[in-house]
């Protein structure tokens, strides 16, 4: 059995507890040091009041971004050595730019996309024992507050034509359609209507995003060759997908 839980960003590798107590240093998280990645705040939402009546309008309620917080302590056995574990902390996500979060709980993996907003180091540490104790803290947001987990595979091998695509998450998944050496035009259905793909180039593997609605052939997006509605699969519920090519489907867990 692994960590309870184990934090992993831009190189670094953090930890409840000492995977070997006979190597108890590198980083780890302090009680309760571990925020964000569990729950999300409040809603966003437009208030809209009713003109000369009680109440407001019923508008739609939005998913916040996620922001997630580790109060760590980085262990080391000298001087030299916590210096150079604090700064690779600090060194994480400098850039900018957005880079994978994987928390596994219980060796259950979970992650999302986020970018670092805010580090803190204590570069001096105190020594408990044999050891040097310096505190951390390290802020990461994901715009996109959704968690993706394990990732699904409709048929395993070979294609199909009528697929029953099903996720364990906990929030609608989007799917995307994969069509092997597929024509210039066929069509994809679910519940939730027909998408139609049609004057586009032939042969290859064309991959459909049922959530922005591109279409790619070989990796490669072809403009304006789909048209009708995109939708997500709810958890826990089998929506058949019918082609009119052979084809497959990939689709990941998504929590919040």
């Amino acid at each position: 059995m692994g960590q309870p839980v184990e934090f992993r960003f831009e190189g670094l590798e953090i930890f409840s507890r000492p995977a070997d107590l006979t190597r108890p240093w590198g980083l780890f998280f302090r009680k309760d040091g571990f925020q964000g990645w569990g729950g999300l705040p409040a809603g966003r939402r437009e208030s809209l009041a009713r003109a000369v009546q009680h109440g407001e309008h019923d508008t739609p309620v939005y998913l916040p971004s996620r922001v997630v917080t580790v109060d760590g302590q980085a262990i080391a056995r000298t001087e030299d050595e916590l210096q150079i574990v604090l700064d690779r902390v600090a060194g994480a996500g400098a850039t900018g730019e957005r880079a994978r979060v994987s928390v596994t709980r219980w060796d259950r993996l979970q992650w999302a996309d986020g970018r670092r907003v805010s580090v803190e180091t204590d570069d001096k540490g105190q020594w408990r024992g044999p050891l040097l104790v310096g505190d951390f803290q390290l802020q990461v947001v994901c715009a996109d507050p959704r968690k993706y987990g394990d990732l699904h595979l409709i048929p395993e091998t070979g294609t199909g034509v009528s697929l029953p695509v099903l996720h364990y998450g906990t929030f609608p998944a989007f799917p995307v359609v994969e069509i092997p050496s597929a024509p210039s035009a066929y069509s994809i259905s679910s519940p939730a209507g027909t998408f139609v793909v049609s004057d586009a180039t032939p042969g290859g593997l064309h991959a459909v995003d049922m959530r922005s609605g591109q279409v790619r052939r070989n990796g490669v997006v072809m403009p304006r060759v789909g048209r009708g509605p995109l939708w997500a699969v709810p958890p826990g519920v089998a929506w058949t997908h019918a082609l009119s090519a052979p084809g497959r489907i990939r689709i990941a867990d998504t929590f919040v």
